[in-house]
């Protein structure tokens, strides 16, 4: 009878409030009404209607957060509750296990919620977003425009050039190194590019006229307003991320140092713009752009590499570092392409030795591409190290937009130097062919020549067709094979080499006289030739030294090979270097006008790159 009222006492009860979801389930024929309704309940959630689920565009906040869970707010941590045990009559036996599934388990919810408490956990996308891709566009429209309207042909052009892709490539870096950690698509954000897009903008309005050796005020002037405004605007970004998340502990120190190193940088350049003073066309103010880039940039990496609100781990920084690679090898085809275009423009024949330029420096920007995708790593490294190695980047890619700028270079001059024997060709034979000494009959058929030349490569402008008249001329008045008259053949053979050049798009270096000399025009063009031998076969040599470098850093724990391939391409990147040192010998710069300068830079890549792989060839 007892047993029957204890029975009885088992009903099943529905759990009180306050206490775990559980049913206290009595034994016998009770369980089964127990399990009934609990199947009923299910039976009534799933019969409730559901709004179909639809596909289409989020709607665009005006603040996106850039944190991986809901945002916390400034409540205090509270202990978790004691367990609570539920109470079961009956048998020990199946009272126990009951008891033991009540406890709960040493769970680490109150240490997550401390860490949490601490640190965020942001988005992160393992590849670049569609607005950092757009934002790419405006770097290559900027570099491409420079590069065509500034021609590496003096030592002043060249130091402008890299000077400007200094301002250029350090602006998209710094913005780069917040879109690869914070990017989301928010009103204020798509705002913020905007800001960005504009000062790129900017730039490119200020960069033809951008001449460090002879300074327009103004230019240098608005660029320093650029450069402040596209600091602010990356302080107001991470502002806005630091208000996201400032209720985590170790978020506020590393974002206010970020925030005021940006702030610090915008009031540098504002200084900057004081010191161009009008009467000042060689002031040397633009250097603190330079050393201001630089050590915002190295802040940057050391905060992220201290705090792990900053990480790299879990970026794309890789990958846009290696995006921007492929926008300068890209550069580098379209480069080669429009030298080819050139050629064809002008002659349509292509012998041996033109085709073997081309295709040298076709084979030489694949094999750079290939060369430093095969050795990246594209696992994270480490935040220090992985910021190290994207700082590396920029020696790096301004050796190889010369590298390919170059290339680019040397196969319109190789077409211009066959161009140029072969003229020199007809005046030898010429000359060796007369037999009279009358030296108007001579100036007769120095001037057949000259028009059978300008008949296949026309002149570009007047000046030429003035100074051409005006040496034969004198040619003929002249007392034959005198001094004089073989001093006014070479002024003729100056001028139609001038005249070849401006066909084919060389221009020399910028003379101040209006009419010049067309003996110091083929000197300057000699001089340029030279140039671009020399930072040519640096920048391949700089090239592959930093692709070691770049490699090495990326290898947490580099092996005995690659100590030993980083030996044999350190000392082909230095044989390649030491090269330029020849161009002001006889026989180098006989080297130099020979069709061997791409082939020997392109042999030197395959070689690298066998030596590299050599296991796998033999496979």
């Amino acid at each position: 009878m007892s047993s029957q009222s204890e029975k009885g006492s088992l009903r099943n009860t529905s759990p009180e409030p306050g206490l775990p979801l559980r049913s206290k389930l009595s034994f016998g024929n009770s369980s089964v009404e127990s399990f009934d309704s609990m199947l009923k309940y299910q039976d009534d959630r799933s019969s409730v209607p559901r709004k179909p689920k639809t596909e289409g565009q989020p709607a665009l906040k005006l603040f996106e957060s850039t944190l991986m869970h809901e945002r916390k707010k400034s409540t205090p941590i509270t202990s978790p509750k004691q367990p609570e045990f539920i109470t079961i009559s009956g048998p020990t036996s199946l009272a126990m296990p009951s008891i033991f599934d009540a406890q709960p388990e040493k769970i680490t919810d109150r240490i997550e919620d401390e860490q949490m408490r601490e640190t965020p956990e942001f988005k992160r996308y393992e590849d670049a977003t569609n607005i950092e891709l757009f934002y790419d566009l405006f770097f290559v429209a900027n570099l491409t425009t420079f590069t065509e309207v500034h021609e590496i042909n003096a030592v002043a052009a060249l130091k402008a050039y890299a000077g400007f892709f200094c301002i250029l490539w350090f602006l998209w870096v710094q913005v780069g190194l917040f879109d690869v950690r914070f990017v989301q698509d928010s009103i204020l954000e798509r705002i913020g590019k905007v800001c960005q897009f504009g000062v790129m903008i900017g730039l490119a309005i200020v960069g033809p006229a951008f001449n460090p050796e002879d300074q327009d005020r103004s230019t240098f002037q608005s660029l320093a307003i650029i450069l402040m405004i596209s600091r602010l605007v990356l302080a107001l970004q991470y502002a806005a991320v630091a208000y996201d998340v400032w209720y985590y502990l170790n978020t506020r120190k590393p974002l206010c140092l970020v925030v005021g190193a940006n702030v610090i940088a915008a009031l540098i350049y504002f200084a900057t713009f004081f010191g161009f003073k009008e009467d000042k066309s060689h002031s040397r103010t633009f250097i603190v752009w330079y050393i201001t880039a630089v050590i915002e940039t190295t802040a940057n990496i050391v905060i992220s590499s201290r705090w792990d609100v900053l990480t790299f781990k879990g970026t794309h920084l890789i990958k846009r570092m290696s995006l921007l690679t492929l926008i300068i090898l890209g550069e580098g085809i379209i480069a080669i392409a429009k030298s080819i275009a050139k050629i064809t423009e002008k002659e349509d024949t292509w012998n041996g030795s033109l085709l073997l330029t081309t295709s040298t420096a076709v084979v030489i920007v694949y094999f750079i591409y290939m060369i430093y995708f095969d050795w990246m790593n594209r696992e994270h490294f480490g935040s220090l190290r992985e910021g190290l190695w994207s700082f590396l980047h920029f020696p790096f890619h301004l050796s190889l937009v010369l590298l390919v700028q170059g290339a680019a270079q040397f196969i319109v001059w190789r077409k211009v130097i066959e161009v140029v024997r072969f003229t020199n060709e007809r005046f030898i034979t010429a000359e060796t062919g007369f037999v009279g000494r009358d030296s108007l009959q001579f100036a007769g058929l120095l001037s057949n020549v000259t028009d059978g030349i300008y008949a296949k490569f026309s002149p570009v402008s007047t000046h030429t067709l003035k100074e051409t008249n005006k040496a034969i001329l004198f040619i003929g008045n002249a007392e034959f094979n005198s001094s004089e008259q073989l001093q006014e053949m070479g002024t003729l053979f100056a001028v139609i080499q001038d005249s070849i050049f401006d066909n084919f798009g060389i221009e020399p270096p910028a003379i101040e006289n209006i009419n010049p000399d067309p003996n110091e025009e083929f000197n300057k063009n000699q001089a340029s030739f030279r140039l671009i031998f020399v930072y040519f076969f640096v920048a391949a040599g700089v090239t592959l030294i930093l692709m070691d470098a770049l490699s090495f850093l990326s290898r947490p724990k580099p092996t005995r090979g690659d100590y030993s391939r980083m030996l044999i391409n350190l000392l082909v990147g230095v044989t390649l270097a030491f090269i330029a040192t020849i161009v002001n010998t006889t026989e180098g710069f006989k080297f130099a006008q020979s069709p061997w300068i791409l082939p020997t830079v392109a042999l030197a890549f395959v070689l690298v790159m066998v030596s590299t792989y050599h296991k796998v060839l033999k496979k």
